[in-house]
């Protein structure tokens, strides 16, 4: 997750035609001061919160993305300076509680017996989830700022140096390493990977998509799935930092600041679609539509089969949007004034809003039936939908 704040154009969502590949068009402009809150329907949806409780100092005041983690009958959040906490789902009660000794700069992974978190000594941390004890420490050479993966055997991770790396999830053994590239221009972080069945998937700062072998780190195959549009070497800065999504066909979603929102086929190896798209955050996928955000504060739904735009709402433009998520059947956004706001996923509607809290917005998740935020403070919190 990234709040930015540039000097330069953003591109805007807007589709044209094309022939067999559907592919957006830009417009620029110049930052959009936020306008007004939008008119909320006459029976709006409300939200109640269920309980919050505080977790050290939250993102420590740095451009930190920690996401909580969830293996009922708990949740798992952790903050900059290291506090860790297991929190019961149902009521907010703590479980349990350490102080860790390094920070925390990634993560929280976790399943059924394992949580696993990057620190600020460029460690990767493994912790039993039943009792918060250590169970090994894998030096990692470089920062990991996003969530690592977890599988039967492996724990993969992507660091901020390009490295996808896998450790043996029993011993914490390095199994393996894989260099992407990284360009000379990026933004601070990088996408998680993904694990399906005895694959890999990867991207790197430069645009590239990789298939690899997870027992062996070989890569299998190799595609571009995002280019830079500026002339000017700001504008051509582009990165992919929003965690890539694979759904249940083999499709597998990226989208990148200054770049491109794409669809690709992993079986066949193939662009499906693509339309231009700033984004440092992270896209939602239903069994019909991609749904994402524009850095100028747009939030558009996509056709996941052809790529065409179903709508685009445009009454956030100017506020600094966290990634959309799919909270029973609608559309739920975070921004950084700490508002979460609701839409209808057939046609973009505003369908509600709540004020979640003073502070903005670090991550916002789905752990149905209830709904997570948690603040660059540290405040955690679940709410119920109200109709």
């Amino acid at each position: 997750m990234k709040y930015l704040m540039l000097a330069t154009a953003f591109a805007a969502l807007t589709l044209s035609a094309c022939s067999s590949l559907p592919v957006a068009t830009v417009s620029t402009s110049a930052p959009v001061k936020p306008g007004e809150l939008p008119r909320l329907p006459e029976k709006a949806i409300g939200m109640s919160d269920r309980w919050s409780v505080s977790i050290g100092n939250g993102a420590g005041g740095e451009a930190l993305y920690l996401e909580p983690g969830v293996q009922a009958p708990a949740i798992y959040v952790a903050s900059r300076d290291g506090v860790l906490k297991s929190i019961g789902r149902a009521s907010g009660s703590l479980r349990w509680k350490m102080q860790l000794s390094d920070g925390v700069t990634g993560g929280v992974a976790v399943d059924d017996d394992l949580l696993v978190i990057g620190t600020d000594q460029s460690d990767l941390l493994a912790i039993n989830n039943k009792n918060g004890k250590p169970v090994w420490r894998a030096a990692l050479g470089s920062s990991l700022l996003s969530t690592p993966r977890l599988s039967a055997k492996e724990v993969v991770v992507q660091t901020l140096d390009g490295r996808v790396q896998v450790f043996e999830r029993a011993t914490g053994k390095r199994r393996w390493q894989f260099d992407t590239p990284v360009p000379p221009l990026s933004l601070r972080g990088n996408a998680a990977p993904v694990i399906s069945n005895d694959k890999v998937y990867a991207v790197s700062g430069q645009g590239d998509l990789y298939q690899l072998d997870l027992a062996s780190g070989l890569p299998i195959w190799q595609t571009r799935v995002t280019n830079s549009r500026g002339r000017g070497e700001i504008e051509r800065l582009m990165d992919i930092d929003g965690d890539i999504v694979l759904d249940s066909n083999g499709t597998l979603y990226t989208a990148g600041f200054q770049s491109q929102l794409t669809a690709t086929d992993t079986q066949q190896v193939r662009r499906r679609w693509q339309l231009n798209l700033s984004t440092t955050q992270s896209v939602a996928v239903d069994n019909a539509q991609v749904y994402a955000v524009d850095v100028d504060g747009t939030v558009a739904a996509v056709n996941k089969i052809t790529g065409a735009l179903v709508w685009k709402q445009e009454a956030l433009k100017g506020r600094k949007l966290l990634a959309p998520v799919i909270w029973r059947g609608l559309i739920v956004v975070g921004d950084s004034e700490g508002y979460l706001h609701v839409f209808s996923s057939v046609d973009g509607a505003v369908r509600g809003r709540e004020r979640a809290a003073r502070d903005p917005l670090m991550s916002v998740i789905v752990d149905a039936p209830q709904l997570l935020t948690l603040t660059v403070d540290g405040t955690l919190r679940a709410w119920d939908m109200t109709l």
